[in-house]
């Protein structure tokens, strides 16, 4: 159990880019794409950031691309756990489509989760909503379970929605944040609160 009055760190870092082509906007959720020649380069940057920060546990959503980013990070001195609680929001029938694809094929359904960014299913997948509750109880379960400063390599919707809760903000006001690949979002508890302290780039 952890010492809850004690100041503790949690990263949350977006992973490295993708293998994807230049320019190409993409619907990524669950499409499992490996990193690029960049992402690796972006990720061996982040492990020199965090060489001397004391982190004690890194946990990475079970995707190749945070896997790979976290692996790196964490440089063969601590083991990375996989959650599935981090993996990245389902988009269902979009996935792996270019947002002008998406435009073009499901222009009424892209209008109406553009209203309704919280709440709208895109068919086989999940809500953002739905993906807050589930990235919530794994932040918490990994919160209550461990002492220690802690990593979790995961992707921008889950920061988002982590972010939206913790700061009581509509999940639209999270776009204020430019989460790009390799972003940092440090989170701090203390006294059994769990506040965001800040968001950057690394990168």
């Amino acid at each position: 159990m952890s010492k809850f009055y004690d100041s503790r760190s949690i990263y949350l870092v977006r992973h490295c880019r993708p293998r994807l082509k230049k320019g190409a906007h993409m619907c990524i959720g669950k499409t499992d794409i490996p990193l690029g020649e960049t992402g690796r380069r972006q990720a061996d940057k982040l492990k020199n950031y965090f060489l001397n920060l004391n982190l004690d546990h890194i946990y990475s959503s079970p995707l190749k691309r945070t896997k790979e980013t976290a692996e790196i990070i964490a440089g063969k001195k601590i083991n990375v756990v996989l959650k599935s609680n981090f993996a990245e929001l389902n988009m269902g029938k979009w996935d792996g489509l270019s947002f002008d694809e998406i435009k073009r094929k499901y222009p009424e359904e892209y209008e109406k989760r553009g209203k309704d960014l919280e709440n709208y299913i895109v068919e086989g997948g999940e809500s953002m909503a739905m993906c807050r509750k589930r990235a919530m109880v794994g932040l918490h379960e990994v919160i209550n379970e461990l002492e220690g400063n802690i990593l979790i390599v995961t992707h921008a919707g889950v920061i988002r929605v982590i972010i939206s809760s913790i700061s009581h903000i509509d999940i639209k006001k999270t776009f204020d944040y430019h989460i790009e690949y390799g972003n940092i979002s440090l989170l701090k508890f203390n006294e059994r609160v769990l506040n965001l302290d800040k968001v950057y780039c690394n990168n």
